[in-house]
């Protein structure tokens, strides 16, 4: 519980951070304060809720095939970064499920940003 608490404030200061941005951005090129942070937050939304995405996906296996090529033809091309116990594809995906994180923390800071976004979009429209 404590790990998925640190992760999601983590996630929402990311998000805060590039809400800041793009609110810096937008500012600069003349755009109204309310339409930046509109656009601010539902950037952060997205890449929040894009990025909780994928590590769902990834937390499902879809990607372990493709990266225990990836790690083949690397250790086949570069000697050097060869291992001296080779794995199989199942000891690689056993050793893989160990690593996972839970996405829920982006997941969770990634709908905390849209429903802002909702908001700061209904004041944008009334303003």
């Amino acid at each position: 519980m404590r790990e998925r608490r640190k992760a999601f404030l983590i996630c929402l200061s990311l998000g805060a951070v590039l809400t800041a941005a793009v609110c810096t951005l937008n500012v600069s090129r003349d755009y109204g304060w309310s339409r930046s942070v509109c656009d601010g937050l539902f950037v952060a939304a997205v890449m929040l809720l894009g990025a909780g995405a994928l590590r769902a996906v990834k937390n499902r296996g879809a990607f372990d095939v493709a990266g225990y090529g990836l790690r083949m033809a690397v250790e086949l091309v570069i000697p050097a970064l060869r291992r001296e116990e080779t794995e199989d594809i199942h000891q690689y995906r056993e050793r893989k499920e160990t690593e996972r994180k839970s996405p829920i923390g982006l997941l969770l800071a990634g709908a905390v940003y849209l429903a802002l976004s909702l908001a700061a979009l209904a004041v944008y429209e009334l303003l």
